[in-house]
């Protein structure tokens, strides 16, 4: 039958070795701690950065920029100057710090939400480690172009422009993937439920029926146990 899932070996070593509770929790610590330091380092790398409705500061660096040419990657890394660039490289030593231990995260999201799915609608965890193979190519990309400045490479920048577009490619896939496993443990999780429900109704029926044939079997030993003490009683008595 075909599977979803091109590397289920993978996929199985993720939750024999990686669903316990203190890697869990190890990892989501590291993927805070990492996260905070990303953004202490881009507001240094981009001290003008945007920010969102409730006036947070938001992640506005490069690669929030969707650049599609070898032009748009370096004028963004220009506008940093050497201070900023230099965080930029901090941060992506950050970030990449954070993909890894963000990857176990969501491979178990990925592995739980389809654990009650039909094994052949199983995705896996590839798409998870996929978005962070392009997310670590991408972060390599860019400390490499910033490594090389003012020397420019425009083949490399346009490499990377386009690794930056398929990380986010890979990246909202994954989160795609995440909310079809939500309803899919959702929408199986209730048909299982219902499912052990039907069999728990099946099961009471069954011991009901049993417990009536038992206690009709009984009924009937005993109707013969008194018709024999009759019978003999009644022979006694002829006897005498």
């Amino acid at each position: 039958m075909v599977s979803l899932d091109p590397f289920p070996r993978l996929t199985e070593s993720v939750g024999k070795y990686l669903s316990n509770p203190r890697v869990v929790i190890l990892s989501v610590v590291l993927s805070k701690v990492f996260l905070d330091r990303v953004y202490n380092y881009a507001k240094i790398a981009n001290p003008n950065a945007k920010t969102d409705s409730e006036g947070n500061e938001t992640l506005d660096v490069l690669e929030y920029y969707y650049p599609t040419t070898s032009a748009e990657v370096y004028g963004h890394l220009s506008s940093y100057g050497p201070k900023g660039r230099m965080a930029y490289q901090s941060m992506l030593v950050y970030d990449s710090a954070f993909l890894l231990s963000r990857t176990i995260v969501l491979c178990l999201l990925m592995y739980y939400a389809f654990r009650s799915a039909p094994k052949w609608a199983r995705p896996g965890v590839w798409i998870p480690v996929a978005t962070t193979i392009f997310d670590l190519i991408e972060n390599t990309l860019i400390y490499a172009l910033i490594a090389m400045y003012p020397r420019r490479l425009d083949i490399l920048a346009q490499v990377t422009a386009y690794a930056i577009m398929w990380k986010w490619f890979w990246l909202w896939a994954t989160v795609a993937s995440l909310c079809i496993g939500l309803l899919a443990g959702i929408y199986y999780g209730f048909h299982g439920l219902l499912a052990e429900s039907v069999l728990m109704e099946r099961d009471k029926e069954k011991r009901d029926m049993a417990k009536r044939h038992l206690s009709a079997a009984m009924q009937r030993a005993k109707e013969t146990q008194d018709r024999v003490r009759r019978e003999n009683s009644d022979k006694t008595k002829k006897d005498r």
